[in-house]
């Protein structure tokens, strides 16, 4: 069972070659002193029939901080899997009754190649919304493969809709890259005419651009699929035609180059001589992006004008959608509602209805590293599609940079702040250092009074504050301050949970895949040893996705270039994958620190 090709598929159809579901499981002993004997079991739990359909249970030995993968079977006779039944799988330690991780699988009885119609697809650049036929690019750039499709009603209805797969085949016709995700209304626009959206992330990349094949796929049967080259002499914007978006019968390099000459015979054609209209032309096409490129320097010096904020909190580029970030999963459930009233109060507006003005201002509760700055970006952008913001930008400040040199001068810097944010998103972060309960002299207090009288102010709602910092810390300051609390309600408040040992491991994934850097299992379990002993001793201050990112950037790559440029010879797959010496390790265990987080529940 071990050589079983195992990926994130969590949907299966029931046909008479399903043999079963074979599950592979990731187990790490978190304490570092002793070892650890387990009787775990791995309960198939019928949601649709609310019974058991099978238990399996298995003797776990683990050395002190070991980690081993473990895999389990359920024969679909014997555990007697349905059709159109949704199923959970529970994960338990039997000798304490603790449930140690939950997935949901569904099975389906009917072909599902029917239950979607691809509309149209293309390659988006990450900095727009437009699609593209083809790109003209040599450089590392961030893409999204967006597939815009509608649903059809098969014969049985199922409780949820099937999750779709992209398989991207890369130039060189080796590497193929997999994605699983559910469609989604991407863009508010889309929400009145029932047209379903699934996004996957790309990124450009050296010696590796060339001619892709992007192959959708639902329960493992194609359904689309697209070739674009990202080396052709220019870049063609434009929807895919239907007849481009058939799935190739058998795809092969050869087969996709010869897709994309047919349909874009013009791609690499030299551009033809001109004239000096001609050159003129092109100067006043040149002189009209720089403008518009240095608008943009502008509009982004305004929302990083603070050093200490300048990277993402996730360092993975421009945000589109919420779902390409792990975890966050009571952030994702809160702000799914809120959409979904923004989006009816326009609904009522461009009908001419009244409506109640969702409440606008809110507070982020986390510490560092939680995507907290990066969510308030998505929210500048889908407020601003919803007409409720005209801008949607985000202008990030802190203490530091609201206090003037002189007395008294917090108020003009703060209505300075307030005039750049006009349109978008004041974001202040760390706000509870604005509140000095125990000095009354305290310049704070006069930013606070300035966004007070920005409050009250109900004829401009053009513009949002979010306050963030610690959970503790920033509940004290809106108890102690009752006019952010009367204007900041419950529901606008989100909590940035930590990120658990599994979800930092996925964020060390996910960045590594998008570097095109691959981890060796043992390399793999060596990250995985790292991570669990930090996180183990973790304090407040402890950084979260940053923590991991920071290590991946300063430890492991560094060491990584140190073993490869010693070396004599090298290859493809030595400039990507990293080794167990290039990952980081601890001679000592560190202290506990004494300001160490609260932690709930039972240890071992």
């Amino acid at each position: 069972m071990d050589k079983f090709h195992y990926d994130d598929r969590r949907d299966f159809i029931n046909h008479e070659f399903l043999a079963g579901i074979a599950v592979k499981v990731e187990i790490s002993n978190i304490r570092y002193d002793k070892g650890a004997r387990r009787e775990v079991s791995f309960r198939l739990i019928d949601m649709t029939s609310r019974c058991q359909a099978a238990i399996l249970r298995k003797r776990i030995n683990l050395a002190k901080e070991d980690f081993k993968e473990d895999f389990v079977h359920f024969p679909a006779e014997s555990s007697g899997l349905k059709g159109g039944h949704t199923y959970k799988l529970v994960v338990s330690d039997e000798n304490v009754s603790q449930t140690l991780a939950e997935e949901f699988i569904h099975v389906y009885d009917y072909p599902l190649r029917q239950y979607y119609n691809v509309c149209d697809c293309g390659v988006r650049p990450a900095w727009e919304d437009n699609l593209y036929k083809s790109l003209n690019t040599i450089d590392d750039h961030d893409y999204y493969l967006r597939f815009n499709l509608t649903t059809k009603t098969p014969s049985i209805h199922p409780t949820i809709i099937p999750e779709l797969e992209l398989r991207l085949h890369y130039p060189d016709g080796k590497y193929v890259k997999t994605f699983f995700k559910e469609p989604r209304c991407f863009g508010l626009e889309n929400f009145n005419n029932d047209i379903w959206s699934v996004e996957f992330p790309f990124t450009t990349f050296g010696d590796v651009n060339g001619v892709f094949y992007a192959e959708l796929l639902c329960m493992n049967l194609p359904i689309a699929g697209f070739v674009f080259d990202t080396m052709s002499g220019t870049d063609i914007k434009g929807k895919c035609d239907p007849e481009y978006i058939i799935p190739l019968d058998e795809y092969s390099p050869e087969a996709a180059i010869k897709r994309i000459d047919n349909y874009l015979p013009h791609r690499n054609e030299p551009e033809s001589e001109f004239d000096d209209d001609d050159f003129d032309k092109f100067l006043d096409k040149f002189i009209a992006s720089e403008l518009e490129n240095s608008t943009d320097e502008v509009e982004e010096s305004i929302e990083y004008d603070n050093e200490d904020t300048t990277a993402n909190e996730e360092e993975s580029g421009p945000l589109v959608s919420l779902d390409l970030l792990t975890g966050l999963k009571s952030v994702k459930d809160k702000l799914s509602i809120y959409e979904r009233v923004v989006r009816f109060n326009k609904m009522r507006a461009d009908n001419g209805l009244p409506y109640v003005k969702a409440p606008l201002h809110a507070m982020f509760l986390g510490s560092p590293g939680t995507g907290k700055t990066t969510v308030a970006k998505l929210m500048g952008k889908m407020l601003r599609r919803a007409g409720v913001l005209s801008r949607g930008h985000v202008v990030i400040k802190e203490r530091a940079t609201l206090l003037g040199q002189n007395y008294n001068s917090e108020s003009k810097k703060t209505l300075k702040a307030l005039e750049e944010a006009q349109g978008g998103i004041l974001f202040i972060d760390e706000a509870y250092q604005l509140y000095q309960g125990d000095d009354p002299r305290d310049p704070g207090k006069f930013v606070i009074e300035t966004l007070m009288t920005a409050l009250a102010d109900e004829s401009n709602r053009d513009w949002m504050l979010i306050l963030a910092g610690y959970p503790d810390n920033m509940m004290k300051m809106l108890n102690m301050n009752p006019g952010f609390k009367s204007r900041i309600p419950d529901s606008n408040i989100y909590v940035f949970d930590d990120y658990t040992e599994q979800e930092l491991m996925e964020i060390a994934e996910n960045y590594l895949k998008s570097n095109h850097y691959s981890l060796s299992d043992e390399a793999r379990s060596a990250l995985a040893k790292r991570v669990n002993i930090d996180y183990l001793h973790r304090d407040k201050n402890f950084g979260n996705a940053r923590y991991i990112i920071n290590m991946i950037q300063t430890d492991i790559l560094p060491a990584m270039a140190r073993r490869v440029t010693s070396a004599e010879t090298f290859d493809c797959k030595t400039l990507t994958e990293i080794l167990p010496c290039d990952i980081p390790s601890r001679d000592t265990t560190p202290a506990r620190h004494s300001e160490s987080r609260q932690r709930i529940g039972f240890t071992i």
